[in-house]
């Protein structure tokens, strides 16, 4: 058992002290994730946990000076006793609350220091200066522009991450998975960046903490809001409406957090769709992201937390009644369609400082994915003296939902242990697909309901895991991960390893290795064609069986501190099983067969890269360069004659430049630029001509006729052997930000696109007048200007 590694063993001869506590801002009061906390002058320390609890347990002392540190923020010291156990929390005052622009030195844990690998991170105030897709700052596009993680297509902002696909990407908002976390053709993600307080993205060297998915973890936080005044934001920019508001209610002891964002793509689209139209039909889109959270502090070591999110799209398009003569009568007719799919989360929490070395977190928790596309029209048919109605409705649904429990410890028995351990318990709910009709008439009535049933499933987990020093210079994070996992009379069981460690070999400089083992019992069968989310979440089986995934690493870690330059180099291998794909032809919808009738299974893929990233965090001239050098394969046995070929997504190259400069203290200016191999298709290589006999009919019997057509015939070779266009683009942005009564107002001005690059967004033959084929290429955006305005107070 990992708790049974207490430490070395002198030291535990020796009279103990315990200090412990948080580490928060000092204007809003919100806990900092991962602050160092350290004995001044000497390496022994700790970082704090999601809650901003630190603890440090040390030889007894006359005094001890305790130093607490993070990104962005002034450090601060204290001096001790050290002859008793203590409780000292911190509040840091950020850096940006300084008048002037200074250059300063790391306040965090320098990277070769750090028991992680693969793991990125950006501060939300940097995010939110970053150039922007119509000027709304987003999360998953930030991510985008770091080494091992690339879009899909053009203006996706899906995260393919190290060979990947989305559905392998674990996404936690506060420690509760979310399912769906874009709005439509995947532009914009779900998360509003006012209402973030952390964000982070984990590649490999996975802790044993996180499970159930293979790629990557990404870990988002909600503010817990302001503790010592009210305060908040609004802004409006052409893709979105957003407001925010925080605060004491009551003061030191409970906070609240509202905030919430609205497309407004909608305001444009029903007028250009009524005008093209005539006022015959109406196009309309729109999304909303709403978030809201309250916490209490119960007592000095007990605080609870209830959060919750909704989010949601919608595409509809509406046919005004329109009534069309005939001989007989008339016609009239009405219809539309609408698209609805979204998110629902809610949870309780309950942190405890259970002892001044052991910290507990309770969760209860739901989450909720729902797709819903659906289909009408009313028939009103007139002749003399009779009138007949027809109504008609078509509905496919899907979705997931989950209810859980878990509980977390972290445990510090000395400075060289930080032990965690925890188990949690889901209950998976799916509804692969279900198809709805209803007919009505005048006469009769009709309902008709098929597809897939629902499935439930439950997933049992507990893990352990103890970030360790050995000596001076070897780091370690050891643990393990064991699931069960139970569906339709059928369980999967597995015991996931996990390591990861760092030998510092100089005063800058670390080599980092990692070996992850990751199971994952869910499966996203998407429709990419249609340009639509047409997503379903599906269980592992006993006919498909759960993905598995093992990735190695070696990297190494520098820091030039006089340019103040953190450069990782890494180099990854990872092997993914029972990888699943849609049969050729198969679709969601009108159809009465089972989706695993509809998939080819037993898929198998292998990516190795090599990641280089070059970042600056501190002073006016801040971002990053990143290159990633990769080779992402798969193999199914029913595909492609049994041989590997390029993943859609396989990039071989694929590089960023990130900057943002602070021109003063009120004007930041930012431009990044992006490079990326072609993606992977499937184009035929030929044709050839084919006889074929035409029929003709009479009421008796099929006679044939003595023509011949003569059809086109399409030679394919190996699939995804041909490569689009590589992609590249230039955005830039400025940031005004003045100070005025009560608050600052900020005006972001952008352009996407700068040089307005073709790039490609799919391919596909068109037919000339002359009788010949050619190969097109529809692209998506060209130079796009944006403009947004945002007021605080």
């Amino acid at each position: 058992m990992l708790l049974l590694l207490v430490g070395r063993c002198p030291s535990l001869a020796q009279s103990r002290i315990t200090l412990s506590g948080t580490v928060r801002d000092a204007r809003t009061g919100e806990k900092l994730l991962g602050a160092a906390v350290f004995v001044a002058g000497s390496a022994t320390g700790t970082t704090t946990n999601a809650a901003g609890f630190y603890s440090l347990t040390l030889p007894s002392q006359d005094s001890v000076r305790l130093t607490a540190g993070y990104l962005g923020y002034q450090r601060q010291t204290v001096t001790l006793s050290g002859r008793q156990t203590a409780t000292r929390a911190f509040a840091l005052t950020a850096d940006n609350e300084l008048a002037e622009v200074r250059i300063r030195a790391s306040q965090e844990a320098p990277l070769e220091r750090r028991v992680e690998m693969s793991t990125l991170q950006i501060p939300v105030a940097q995010l939110r200066k970053l150039p922007a897709l119509l000027g709304e700052p987003d999360v998953l596009r930030a991510f985008q522009l770091m080494p091992g993680v690339q879009a899909g297509r053009e203006g996706s902002g899906a995260l393919y991450v190290r060979g990947g696909s989305p559905d392998q990407n674990l996404t936690l908002l506060d420690d509760v998975p979310i399912y769906y976390v874009s709005h439509i053709g995947g532009f914009l993600s779900v998360f509003d960046a006012n209402a973030i307080s952390d964000i982070r993205l984990i590649k490999g060297g996975f802790p044993a903490r996180y499970g159930g998915r293979l790629s990557s973890v990404l870990d988002v936080r909600l503010k817990e809001g302001n503790k010592q005044k009210l305060s908040g934001s609004a802004g409006v920019g052409v893709l979105a409406t957003h407001f925010s508001l925080e605060g004491p209610l009551n003061k030191g002891k409970t906070t609240f957090l509202v905030s919430g964002r609205r497309g407004n793509l909608d305001l444009f689209s029903r007028l250009a769709s009524a005008r093209s139209s005539g006022g015959n039909s109406v196009v309309g889109y729109s999304f909303y992201d709403a978030s809201a959270k309250v916490s209490h502090q119960l007592t000095p070591r007990d605080q609870v937390f209830a959060a919750l999110y909704l989010g949601g799209d919608r595409l509809f398009i509406t046919q005004k009644p329109q009534t069309i003569p005939s001989p007989q009568g008339s016609y009239t007719y009405q219809g539309g369609s609408d698209l609805r799919f979204g998110n629902a989360l809610a949870s309780v929490r309950w942190n405890r400082e259970l002892t001044p070395r052991l910290f507990g977190n309770a969760t209860l928790a739901f989450t909720r994915f729902h797709y819903e596309n659906g289909q009408y029209y009313h028939l009103e048919s007139s002749t003399p003296g009779s009138t007949r109605n027809e109504d008609s409705e078509a509905e496919f649904t899907s979705g997931v939902q989950d209810a859980q429990f878990k509980a977390d410890f972290d445990y510090y028995p000395s400075p060289w242990h930080q032990v965690r351990f925890g188990s949690s318990i889901i209950r998976h709910g799916f509804t692969p697909g279900v198809n709805y009709f209803t007919t009505r008439t005048t006469q009769a009535a009709r309902d008709t309901t098929f597809g897939s049933s629902k499935v439930a499933a439950r997933e049992l987990s507990v893990y352990a895991e103890d970030e360790i020093r050995l000596g001076a210079r070897l780091s370690a994070n050891v643990g393990v991960r064991a699931v069960r996992y139970a569906v339709a009379g059928r369980s999967f069981g597995s015991v996931q390893p996990r390591v990861l460690a760092t030998w510092l070999v100089g005063e800058h400089t670390a080599l980092k290795a990692s070996y992850a083992s990751m199971q994952q019992y869910l499966h996203l069968l998407s429709n990419n064609g249609a340009g639509l989310p047409t997503d379903l979440w599906v269980p592992a089986t006993a006919r498909v069986a759960p993905q598995r995934a093992r990735q190695v690493a070696l990297g190494v870690a520098h820091t030039l501190t006089k340019w103040g330059l953190e450069i990782s180099v890494e180099a990854f291998a990872k092997q993914l099983r029972n990888l699943i794909e849609f049969r050729e032809g198969a679709t969601f919808y009108n159809s009465s067969q089972d989706w695993q009738d509809k998939v080819v299974t037993g898929g198998r893929g292998r990516v190795q890269g090599l990641e280089v990233l070059v970042q600056r965090k501190t002073g006016r001239l801040t971002g990053w360069v990143g290159y990633t050098l990769a080779r992402n394969e798969r193999r199914f046995d029913q595909l492609n004659g049994q041989q590997w070929y390029p993943y859609k997504y396989d990039r071989r190259h694929d590089a960023s430049i990130v900057g943002i400069y602070a021109l003063s203290a009120r004007i930041t200016l930012s431009a990044t630029w992006v490079y990326g191999t072609g993606n992977a298709l499937t184009l035929a290589q030929g044709n050839y001509s084919v006889i074929s006999q035409s029929y003709g009919s009479t009421p008796k019997s099929y006679i044939p006729i003595n023509r011949y057509d003569y059809l086109a015939a399409e030679l394919y070779g190996p699939k995804n052997s041909f490569r689009m266009r590589a992609y590249h683009r230039l955005d830039i942005g400025a940031t005004f930000t003045k100070p005025v009564r009560h608050g600052e107002r900020i005006w972001r001005l952008g352009a996407y696109n700068v040089y307005s690059r073709h790039n490609p967004y799919y391919i596909y033959y068109n037919q000339t007048p002359e009788g010949t084929k050619q190969l097109k290429q529809l692209s998506l955006f060209p130079f796009l200007p944006a403009i947004s305005y945002e007021r605080s107070f």
